[in-house]
């Protein structure tokens, strides 16, 4: 019941991000918790996302943000994953 609930929130982060931007591949099964890859298309880097019945982490652990909200976990997980730095807004 754990690693579908993680899957869900996972799927639910997935259509969070652009995907010409952002490719994502959700990996279950094999009694291994659930990963979704998120790779930047650009950048040619990526990270595997876990999450728990409350929030997403990093690959090494670190939150990320709460389940409630898989649009700031995808802005602050494409914010590390960027090929080219954001210019400041104003």
């Amino acid at each position: 019941m754990v690693h579908e609930a993680s899957s869900a929130a996972l799927e639910r982060l997935a259509v969070a991000f652009d995907p010409g931007e952002y490719v994502t591949a959700l990996t279950t099964g094999d009694g291994h918790r659930p990963r979704l890859t998120v790779t930047s298309r650009h950048a040619q880097i990526g990270d595997d996302i876990h999450a728990d019945h409350r929030a997403y982490y990093w690959s090494w652990g670190e939150w990320i943000s709460p389940l409630s909200d898989p649009a700031t976990a995808a802005q602050m997980i494409a914010s590390v994953l960027r090929a080219i730095p954001e210019r400041p807004r104003g």
